[in-house]
C-alpha cells in the first residue's frame, strides 16, 4: 500500500509538469533553469537534511561493512552498465541505460520505503550504504551521461576541485561532518534548509514532466522503456539478492542492499540529462524511462518488500 501511494504521488507530480508544458504556461527554457535551481540549491539541502541522524558508536563496525558492500554494489552495477553501453553502440540511449543500471531513485523513493518497511535503524544503514554511491552519483554523472562533444577532454586541477566541491558533493561532505560531530544548524537556517529539502521530490518529478511535455506522449509507448524498467526492477535486485544471501551479514544489511537495487530508475536521470545533453531525443528518453520504471514499480516494490520481509 505504501509503495502504491508513493508511486502514485510521484506520477501526479510528473503530470503537473506535463500539464504546464502542454498548456504553454512556462517559457521554453524554464525546464533548464529549474534543473539548475534543483541541482545547485534544492538537492544539496535535501542531502544535508537526510544526513542529520543520531550518531551511535556501536554501529561503526556495521557501517564499515556497509561501505564495503556499497563499493561492491557499485563495481557490479558499473560493469553491467558499461556492458550495456557497448552493446547499445555507445550512443545517447546507451548512456541513459548505463546510468540507470547503476543508480536508482534511492532518495525520493528509497528513504520513505526503507524507513516505513524496515524501520528507522534500517534507514540509518541505508544512508551509510549510500555514501560511496552518492560520491559517484554526483561527481560522475556528467561523464556517464554527457555525449562526446560535452565531455571534458582534459581535466585540469581546477576542474577536479570544482567537481569535488560541486553543490551536491558539498551537501554530502558538510552533512557528514555535521553527522559525525552531531552539530546542528541555527533554528532559522535549519528551517530554511528543511523547507528547501522538502521540495526535492515534487520539483524533481515535475522536471520529468516538463521534458515529457515537449514531445507527443504516445512516444512513451516504447518497448525499450519497459524493458529497461523490468530489468532494473526485477533482474538486478534478484542478482544482488543472490550475491548477498550467502554473506555473513545481518538480515537488515541484506534488506538495505536489495532494497536499493529494487527501486525504480533514478529520477535525477531526467534532470541530469537535461543539463548535460543538448539532444532533445535523449532528454525525452531519459524522462520516459524514469516515468515507465516508476509505473512498473507499483507492482514490483510490494513484491520485493514481501521477499525481504
Amino acid at each position: 500500500m505504501l509503495a502504491l501511494q508513493l508511486v502514485t504521488e510521484l506520477i501526479l507530480y510528473v503530470g503537473i509538469g506535463i500539464f504546464l508544458e502542454k498548456r504553454r504556461m512556462v517559457s521554453d527554457d524554464f525546464d533548464r533553469q529549474l534543473s539548475v535551481l534543483f541541482t545547485d540549491i534544492i538537492l544539496p539541502c535535501m542531502i544535508f537534511q537526510s544526513l542529520q541522524l543520531a550518531f551511535d558508536p556501536q554501529d561503526l563496525k556495521n557501517c564499515a561493512v556497509l561501505l564495503v558492500l556499497s563499493v561492491g554494489f557499485l563495481a557490479v552495477s558499473l560493469l553491467l552498465g558499461q556492458l550495456a553501453f557497448h552493446v547499445l553502440k555507445k550512443g545517447d540511449w546507451g548512456r541513459i541505460v548505463r546510468f540507470n543500471m547503476v543508480f536508482t531513485n534511492f532518495t525520493l523513493m528509497g528513504f520513505p520505503i526503507v524507513e516505513t518497511l524496515f524501520g528507522a535503524h534500517a534507514l540509518f544503514y541505508f544512508m551509510i550504504f549510500l555514501v560511496p554511491i552518492r560520491v559517484v552519483f554526483y561527481s560522475g554523472s556528467h561523464h556517464l551521461l554527457a555525449p562526446p562533444e560535452m565531455e571534458v577532454k582534459k581535466t585540469t586541477t581546477g576542474q577536479k576541485i570544482r567537481s569535488l566541491f560541486s553543490p551536491p558533493m558539498l551537501g554530502v561532505l558538510v552533512g557528514l561532518v555535521f553527522y559525525v560531530f552531531q552539530w546542528s544548524l541555527p533554528a532559522v537556517l535549519g528551517d530554511v534548509v528543511s523547507g528547501l529539502a522538502a521540495t526535492a521530490s515534487p520539483v524533481g518529478m515535475m522536471l520529468c514532466g516538463l521534458v515529457l511535455g515537449k514531445r507527443p506522449l504516445r512516444r512513451l509507448l516504447r518497448v525499450k522503456y519497459a524493458l529497461v524498467g523490468a530489468f532494473r526492477l526485477l533482474a538486478l535486485p534478484a542478482l544482488f539478492y543472490l550475491l548477498v544471501l550467502p554473506l555473513p551479514i545481518t538480515q537488515e544489511m541484506r534488506q538495505v542492499v536489495v532494497a536499493c537495487a529494487a527501486l525504480p530508475c533514478a529520477s535525477l536521470s531526467a534532470s541530469f540529462t537535461l543539463r548535460y545533453n543538448r539532444h532533445q531525443d535523449a532528454q525525452f528518453d531519459a524522462a520516459g524511462t524514469v516515468l515507465v520504471s516508476h509505473l512498473l514499480s507499483i507492482a514490483t516494490i510490494p513484491l520485493w518488500a514481501a521477499v525481504l520481509a
